[in-house]
């Protein structure tokens, strides 16, 4: 009778303290929350550093420049923002008991130039991030690398490890082992289908726009969906919201021109970009000259006004691309590909934790090959994507986050062949993909964090869909403050793919259509784990591991000997592999190495084989130094192992025969005896690129001079042997250029 007594009194006494703790909490504490922006222009900074002085209490702002930080001891607090590229800001403030202070903090660029080029820095606000496979870059990274032709996103993401890429001439990309067609890259929420100028060389992005590029190498968040390896998510500048501006940039091949500026309640931002001379790019095609004409064009305008909506901003949104191949001799075909992408957005802060973000966006792509007088045939390929996604972010005062939302699509692809007999098709196909998630960010330990979410396909675009439900998982552990343990788990489908030769090394045409309804859609799983040393705040060094299952992949069905043949199959792959990456950033000076040991293969009709993008080993070293006098210098030097082939190992006299009798005379065709499909592989690759820059001031303009060379030491690097002479040709070789920008 006696312990029971004393236990109930003891379990009162323990609920009455939990309860009188945590009422006491409620009352003791209180929240900030507010925007942080540019003191030069008003653009929001995104993933700026936030945190309560003397405490382990911080938050990052997120891509829109918003911060929340629950649970700060009521009083007198000292918060600290920062950025990597801006000087630190210190303010002294009197925290209230329950309730929610609005503060808005604009940083100063840092007058240390070169630390505008920094990558982003490291989020120790929060140790516990489940940041595993996440890189986020940002414009000035972008001026880190030097410059080809034009500027290009794509190739400041080919330096990471994990990414590969087959060739100098095309700037697609490869993740860890997966296909160029299953890397989803979104501007402002609309998908991109044609990200490239040139047919390939560079990507249509033009970095004048660019505000921050957020890149899910894998294992990404439950939030997004519709691709197999990686997600490039790229938000766009809002304009200057203080001053109107003008910058005019011309290199060689093309020059781009952006205007920005405020308007009521907001501010807009134009940019656009044309090629004036596309001899430039003989040397990325062995000399061999194509007359490339392309454009882009973007526009954004941002409207924000408190008396209609309170902490609400509305976004709209362009972006249109154009380009064309036209040849004079009638016996070669000509190519044309546009992109067309208009968007509405309307991201709000509600009174409470609550952010939401409404995106509808159209994007349209059209590609077409006129055959003229040669022996091709005419092709056409057209998509329409039509996006309605809901979203919402609620901040909890344990520091934890609950993110869920509905994302709706409505896909429609065409695709329309002739072929050798004159015999038009038109592979149509229409299909709505709904979805819902729910994602829990565990957050409250400093020394634990937890990422589980679920992805729910409720309806698919293609017959043979993905299971209803992918889960995802993250998670981090600190055992000591300097070593960050990560591990990351994900389900993927893809239900739209391109078809393509993977042995053409530049893919004049590769169409985008939903996924037969004889064929499985694709699906991937991914396992990573990691490690990140943080050895100073100046030095970090990280080391991942990862497998990715691929299965139900779409190819060609080279196979087809009838009508009641598909014209594609599934194949299965796999891919695994180890990277790392250190990066160092005293003062004036950046320095980033990665190494990357990978395997990726497919399995057709039995036969396991190295894909064309699989590269053993690969090594990218990064560096950036100022100068002084506003003088600074990048290089890039890149090793990586040569790409499998299919080696020819011999020749014969194939006897022609004709069905006439009267012309069915002796005659014989040269063929070539293959050896089994990627058996060999090329010689090592390696490449040293660097650029030079000046700013300086003439009149009321800053005027940017830059030089860059590629391959500055001219190494012959094999691209391929010709499969008819066996001749070898060589990718890029040594390429001086030259650029100037205004800004006024």
């Amino acid at each position: 009778m006696f312990n029971s007594k004393f236990l109930l009194h003891t379990t009162l006494f323990f609920l009455i303290t939990v309860i009188t703790c945590l009422a006491q909490e409620q009352i003791t504490t209180g929240k900030i929350r507010g925007f942080v922006t540019d003191t030069t222009n008003g653009e929001r900074i995104g993933y700026a550093n936030v945190f309560v002085k003397g405490t382990t209490l911080g938050a990052p702002s997120n891509s829109e420049g918003y911060y929340f930080i629950p649970s700060i001891p009521a009083g007198k607090q000292t918060i600290i923002f920062s950025f990597l590229g801006y000087e630190p800001k210190v303010i002294t403030l009197e925290i209230i008991a329950n309730k929610t202070l609005e503060l808005d903090v604009q940083l100063k660029p840092s007058s240390v130039q070169l630390q505008e080029l920094n990558v982003v820095g490291e989020m120790e606000v929060r140790p516990n991030e489940t940041d595993l496979g996440i890189q986020k870059i940002t414009a000035r990274e972008i001026e880190m690398q030097p410059v080809g032709a034009e500027p290009d996103i794509f190739r400041v993401l080919q330096t990471a490890p994990g990414v590969n890429t087959t060739g100098d001439v095309t700037s697609k990309y490869y993740v860890r082992g997966g296909g160029g067609d299953q890397n989803l890259i979104l501007l402002n929420g609309a998908p991109i289908y044609n990200p490239f100028h040139a047919l390939g060389i560079f990507s249509v992005i033009d970095p004048e726009m660019i505000s921050i590029l957020e890149f899910h190498k894998g294992g990404f968040e439950s939030e997004y969906g519709g691709r197999l390896s990686s997600i490039l998510n790229i938000e766009t500048r809002d304009g200057n919201k203080k001053n109107y501006q003008a910058t005019a940039n011309a290199s060689l091949l093309a020059g781009r021109v952006s205007v920005e500026g405020p308007i009521p309640y907001g501010s807009f931002l134009v940019t656009g970009r044309k090629s004036y001379y596309a001899d430039i790019l003989e040397k990325y095609l062995n000399n061999d000259g194509a007359p490339f004409d392309f454009y882009d064009i973007s526009f954004k305008a941002n409207y924000g006004n408190p008396d209609i909506d309170p902490d609400g901003k509305f976004v709209v949104h362009g972006f249109i691309s154009g380009d064309e191949v036209k040849y004079d001799d009638p016996f070669i075909e000509d190519f044309s590909v546009s992109n067309k992408i208009f968007g509405f957005n309307w991201n709000k802060v509600w009174s409470n934790p609550l952010f939401s973000k409404f995106v509808f966006a159209y994007s349209g792509y059209k590609a077409d090959v006129n055959p003229k007088l040669s022996n091709s045939k005419p092709r056409t390929n057209e998509v329409s994507d039509i996006t309605a996604n809901l979203d919402f972010t609620y901040m909890y005062d344990s520091k934890d986050e609950f993110r869920f939302g509905l994302q709706n699509r409505i896909v429609n692809t065409s695709l329309q062949l002739t072929n050798l007999y004159g015999v038009k098709t038109n592979y149509a196909k229409e299909g709505w993909e709904m979805s819902v998630y729910s994602n829990y960010k565990f957050l409250r330990w400093d020394h634990v964090g937890f990422d589980i979410g679920v992805r729910a396909i409720l309806t698919g675009l293609s017959e043979k869909r993905p299971f209803l439900l992918e889960p995802r998982m993250k998670v981090t552990y600190r055992p000591v403050p300097f070593i960050a343990l990560k591990a990351a788990f994900g389900s993927y489908s893809q239900e739209i793919a391109t078809v393509s030769n993977e042995n053409e090394l530049i893919s004049i045409f590769e169409p985008w259509i939903i996924i037969p309804d004889y064929v499985n859609s694709g699906h991937a799983t991914h396992y990573i784990a990691g490690i990140k040393f943080f050895f100073s705040e100046k030095m970090t060094f990280e080391l991942e591991g990862y497998y990715k299952d691929l299965s139900n992949l779409i190819d060609l069905n080279n196979r087809k000997y009838n009508s009641l043949f598909g014209d594609y199959i599934n194949v299965e792959g796999e891919a695994y592999g180890l990277e790392a990456l250190a990066k160092f950033q005293p003062d004036m000076m950046f320095i980033s190495a990665s190494y990357t040991l990978s395997w990726a293969y497919k399995t057709r009709d039995g036969e396991k084989y190295h894909p064309r993008y699989d590269t053993r080993h690969s090594v990218n070293l990064l560096a950036g130094f100022d100068l002084g006098s506003n003088w600074k210098i990048t290089s890039n030097w890149s090793l990586r192992s040569g790409m499998p082939f299919t080696p020819i190992i011999g020749f014969y006299d194939r006897p022609e025969v004709s069905l006439d009798p009267i012309l069915n005379i002796n005659s014989f065709l040269a063929s070539t005896f293959w050896d089994g499909r990627n058996t060999g592989r090329l010689p090592f690759y390696h490449r040293l690129d660097f650029s030079v820059s000046k700013k300086t001031k003439i009149y009321n303009a800053d005027v940017t001079f830059g030089a860059s060379v590629l391959n500055a030491y001219n190494r012959k690097n094999i691209y391929y042997y010709d499969k008819d002479s066996g001749e070898r040709v060589n990718m890029l070789p040594v390429f001086p250029s030259a650029y100037i920008k205004v800004e006024i």
